[in-house]
C-alpha cells in the first residue's frame, strides 16, 4: 500500500475516529491529522517543530552522507547513551550553557519527557538529598505551560501538576516574579499539600521570553534555602534565540545557587526543538543528583536494586548512529553543530521578523515585547473574537473533540482550522492559560513564506468575525 493510499484509508470518517479517539492529548491528535488525514491542504502551527536547519544545511551536510545501518546499530547499545555520545553532547551543552558540563552527569533517553518522568523517579528513591519525592507530591508550573508536564509527571510517578497562573492582562501581563511562585507555594501548603518540584521552561514555551538572571538567581535562591523542593529547568529551545534579544539565555547551571545546590537543580534538554529533529525523540537530563544517576544507571545496592530506567524508553542504537553522525558531522573544518548553531539565530531571526511583519499588517495581536526572545512563538491574542460569528451566522463544524477547553475558544480554533482558512494554531486551554483567547503559533514549523499566507488567510477569516 503507498502512503497516498494509506492516507486514503486513513480518512475514511471511521478510521480516522478510532485513531482520534485513542490520542487524548490534543497536540498530538493535531500532528496526527495534518500528517495522515490532511497532509497535503492544512497548514499546522500548533505542533512546536522546526524545519529552517534541516532545509538550510541539515540534509545536505549530515543525512544525505549517512551510509547504511552499520552492524554494531543493529544492535543493544547502552540505554542511557554511550560513553562517547554523553561526552559529545556534554560538550555541546557545556558551549550553550557557557559552563562546562560533565558526561558523567548527561543521560540520554527517549524524548525530554522521558528524561523528566526519570528524574521524578530518581527523586522518589533514597538519596536523593532531601525528604523523597512520594505519589501525590506537588509540581508548581508557571503557566501557561507545555502540557506534556502533566503527562510526564502524572502519568506513572503520580505526582500533581498546580498551575501558578501568570496574569493575563495589565502592565504584569504574562510576566514571572517571585511573589507570584512564593504565593502559590504558601496557599499550598496552607491547604495542607506539599510542593516539591517547581518546573521552569527557559526559553518559556509558549511565552519564548528568556528569563533574565537576577529573577532566576532570586527564584533559586529562595527555593534553595526556605523549601525543600527541587527545580527541574527544561531548557530545550536554549539554542533558539532572536538577534534582537537583549535579554541572554541564562542556564540555570551558570546560576549562584548551582554551586551550593546542584544536588537539587536539574536540566533537560533535546535535539527536537532547536536541531529540529522531533521525531527522533531524543532527551539528555543533566543532573548531579546520585539518586538520579542511579535510576539512568541502574543501582545494585540490594536494598534498592533496580534496572536502568532508561531502557524502557533508551537512546536506542538508531538513535546512538545518527545523533552520533550529526555530532561528528563537519562543515568547512568545524564541527556541523558548531555551524548550524551560528546560522540557526538568523535564520530564526529571518522567519520571526516575515512573520511579525505579516501579524502586524493583519492587525492580529500579539504577547511580545521589542527586545524579548520569542524562541519558535508567537502567542496570539485573539480574545477580541471570542463569542463572534460570521454573518450570517453559520453552524460550525469540529475538527477534533477537546474536553475543557472554552467553548468560544474552541469555536474560534474550529473556525480558523477548516475550509477554507485551514491553519491550526494551538489553543490556549491546552496549555493550562488561566484565560480564552490565546493561541500559540510555532514560526518555524514551516518555511517563513508559508506561514506568512497561513497568517493572510487567517487574517482574512477574521476579518468576517463582527
Amino acid at each position: 500500500m503507498t502512503m497516498t493510499e494509506n492516507n486514503r484509508k486513513l480518512a475514511s470518517p471511521e478510521a480516522a475516529a478510532d485513531v482520534l479517539a485513542g490520542l487524548t492529548d490534543f497536540e498530538q491528535a493535531l500532528a496526527f491529522y495534518h500528517q495522515h488525514l490532511a497532509p497535503d491542504t492544512a497548514v499546522n502551527l500548533s505542533v512546536a517543530e522546526n524545519v529552517l536547519l534541516y532545509r538550510q544545511s541539515m540534509d545536505k551536510e549530515v543525512f544525505k552522507k549517512i551510509a547504511l545501518i552499520p552492524e554494531p546499530n543493529i544492535k543493544y547499545m547502552a540505554s542511557a547513551g554511550t560513553p562517547q555520545l554523553r561526552g559529545q553532547v556534554a560538550e555541546l551543552l557545556g558551549r550553550a550553557f557557557g559552563r562546562t558540563v560533565s558526561p558523567d552527569d548527561v543521560f540520554g533517553c527517549a524524548g525530554v519527557s522521558s528524561a523528566l518522568e526519570c528524574i521524578a523517579f530518581g527523586l522518589m528513591r533514597k538519596g536523593a538529598g532531601t525528604p523523597a519525592l512520594k505519589p501525590g507530591d506537588e509540581v508548581l508550573i508557571p503557566a501557561p505551560y507545555w502540557q506534556g508536564f502533566n503527562w510526564s509527571f502524572e502519568e506513572r510517578p503520580k505526582l500533581k501538576c498546580v498551575p501558578v497562573n501568570l496574569p493575563t492582562e495589565g502592565k504584569d501581563r504574562y510576566r514571572l516574579t517571585l511573589d507570584l511562585i512564593v504565593q502559590a507555594y504558601e496557599a499550598r501548603q496552607k491547604a495542607g499539600h506539599r510542593p516539591r518540584l517547581l518546573v521552569l521552561t527557559n526559553p518559556h514555551n509558549p511565552l519564548g521570553v528568556n528569563y533574565d538572571r537576577q529573577l532566576l538567581d532570586e527564584i533559586y535562591a529562595w527555593a534553595m534555602t526556605y523549601t525543600d523542593m527541587h527545580i527541574i529547568s527544561d531548557e530545550i529551545y536554549c539554542h533558539s534565540q532572536l538577534d534582537s534579544s537583549s535579554t541572554p539565555f541564562t542556564s540555570a547551571v551558570t546560576l549562584g545557587a548551582y554551586s551550593g545546590f546542584a544536588n537539587r537543580i536539574h536540566v533537560v534538554w533535546g535535539f527536537a526543538k532547536d536541531f529540529g529533529l522531533s521525531g527522533f525523540r531524543t532527551g539528555f537530563v543533566v543532573s548531579k543528583n546520585p539518586a538520579v544517576h542511579r535510576v539512568m544507571l541502574g543501582d545494585s545496592d540490594p536494598a534498592e536494586k533496580t534496572h536502568p530506567l532508561p531502557w524502557f524508553t533508551p537512546f536506542d542504537s538508531l538513535k546512538t548512529y545518527v545523533i552520533g553522525e550529526l555530532l561528528s558531522a563537519h562543515h568547512d573544518g568545524e564541527r556541523y553543530t558548531t555551524y548550524a548553531m551560528k546560522k540557526y539565530p538568523g535564520l530564526l531571526s529571518d522567519s520571526f521578523r516575515a512573520v511579525k511583519g505579516a501579524l502586524d499588517q493583519a492587525g492580529i495581536k500579539y504577547v511580545h515585547q521589542d527586545g524579548e526572545n520569542s524562541a519558535m512563538f508567537f502567542w496570539l491574542d485573539l480574545t477580541e473574537y471570542l463569542g463572534k460569528r460570521p454573518a450570517p451566522a453559520d453552524g460550525q463544524a469540529e475538527l477534533l473533540k477537546a474536553e475543557g477547553l472554552d467553548p468560544d475558544e474552541k469555536w474560534l480554533f474550529d473556525y480558523l482550522a477548516l475550509k477554507p482558512t485551514e491553519v491550526s494554531l494551538l489553543p490556549g486551554g491546552v496549555m493550562h492559560n488561566p484565560a480564552p483567547g490565546f493561541f500559540r503559533l510555532c514560526f518555524t514549523a514551516l518555511p517563513a513564506d508559508e506561514v506568512v499566507a497561513a497568517v493572510r488567510r487567517m487574517a482574512t477569516a477574521l476579518g468576517k468575525l463582527k
